[in-house]
């Protein structure tokens, strides 16, 4: 941003450990722009949750005292496996000296009990729009949970770091690969298109010569040099 790197957390704050404003702030420190996306579990009904929790209002507290903003999506981001439980939303994110606002999205196709969320800001560099970048607008998210459910391996056995490494690079790698593969291909430019059938080429030429005569009998100009013409 601007020349500016950006710090960006994932964080997780389970319901038995409490939220202490040191740990916030030394994750917003050192003067560079902060988002901080990730479930804290901590409810407001200023991002849209449910209801208001005392960690909630804590942590609206500590935005408020120390120039933070937090957005929410409109929509639930847990979906739970238990049908008398209430979906409500977790998922949120915190920026500081961010000059842009954040829009969240909850990925609802998918069937986990917390759902994915895309989050979108913009950012004034060269990278804002890379042209690898996926267009999620146009995203499968049934056919792309599907793909992730074949190549993600569910609860691997992790015991050692490197095992954690390796996990993380195949996540990765198997998200790219359901992304590919839940988005519909753009047809080339240079792709020739099927030709317009004939009665279709008449009802355009027909509505090209309507709009020039309307265009003529609007224009002073118009209507007089076609009148010298058609002298």
């Amino acid at each position: 941003m601007a020349g500016k790197p950006v710090k960006i957390l994932a964080p997780y704050l389970s319901p038995s450990r409490p939220l202490i404003g040191a740990n916030l702030s030394a994750s917003f420190g050192g003067g560079i722009p902060v988002l901080m996306a990730g479930d804290l579990n901590a409810k407001l009904v200023n991002w849209n949750s449910r209801l208001s929790t005392r960690r909630g209002k804590l942590l609206r507290d500590y935005a408020d005292g120390n120039s933070s903003l937090i957005f929410g999506p409109g929509t639930p981001t847990t979906n739970p496996y238990n049908p008398l439980a209430t979906h409500d939303i977790l998922d949120i994110v915190i920026t500081k000296n961010l000059t842009s606002p954040v829009y969240l999205t909850s990925c609802s196709a998918l069937s986990s009990d917390d759902l994915s969320i895309l989050n979108d800001t913009t950012c004034h560099s060269s990278f804002q729009h890379p042209p690898d970048r996926p267009d999620f607008r146009r995203t499968d998210w049934a056919n792309f949970q599907t793909h992730s459910e074949d190549q993600i391996p569910f609860d691997p056995e992790l015991h050692a770091g490197m095992a954690i490494d390796t996990c993380v690079e195949n996540y990765f790698g198997s998200v790219l690969k359901a992304l590919a593969a839940s988005i519909p291909k753009r047809r080339p430019r240079a792709d020739p298109r099927p030709p317009t059938p004939a009665g279709i080429q008449e009802e355009i030429r027909l509505k090209n010569r309507l709009r020039r005569q309307w265009q003529v009998t609007r224009d002073p100009t118009l209507r007089a040099e076609t009148k010298r013409l058609q002298r």
